[in-house]
């Protein structure tokens, strides 16, 4: 079984992208295959994670269609971790 968690605040500066990054990487430890997606314009959580991405390869291209969703998905340093920029 599958499950959605959504860390959100309209207010800046009161941790989501530090929990979101945090509970991904705890999840992930803990062997349940995770997927953290992105959606901040700053990409701060795929920065965090050390991720490299193409300009071309982020959350608001799969979201547009102008590429599928799978093509978007980067793996993470930890094994149960993959992430959408």
């Amino acid at each position: 079984m599958s499950r959605t968690i959504s860390i959100c605040n309209q207010k800046g500066g009161v941790g989501k992208t530090t929990t979101c990054v945090s509970l991904a990487s705890y999840l992930a430890l803990l062997g349940k295959k995770t997927l953290l997606v992105d959606f901040d314009p700053q990409s701060n959580a795929t920065a965090g994670l050390g991720v490299i991405h193409e300009k071309d390869e982020t959350v608001y291209h799969a979201i547009l269609g102008a590429k599928p969703a799978e093509a978007v998905v980067k793996p993470t340093h930890l094994r149960d971790l993959d992430m959408v920029p």
